[in-house]
């Protein structure tokens, strides 16, 4: 199972491409990027242009993770 980054202090974004930014406890940034057709899905990007499994949503409000 992929680690639950949605408990990560994400602050929203100036960035073009992110909503939102992140660092863990480790110092490793983590952006949440928007999908294009379903804007309220969002995938995570960590640093080093890898990508953690999993779709995160912001639609109440809160960031979650939904799978």
């Amino acid at each position: 199972m992929a680690k639950d980054l949605s408990t990560l202090d994400w602050q929203p974004s100036d960035d073009d491409m992110a909503a939102y930014k992140a660092t863990d406890a480790k110092g490793r940034g983590y952006s949440l990027v928007r999908n294009r057709k379903r804007s309220e899905l969002m995938f995570v990007i960590a640093d080093g242009l890898n990508v953690p499994p999993g779709w995160y949503t912001d639609k109440d409000g809160a960031i979650r993770k939904i799978s």
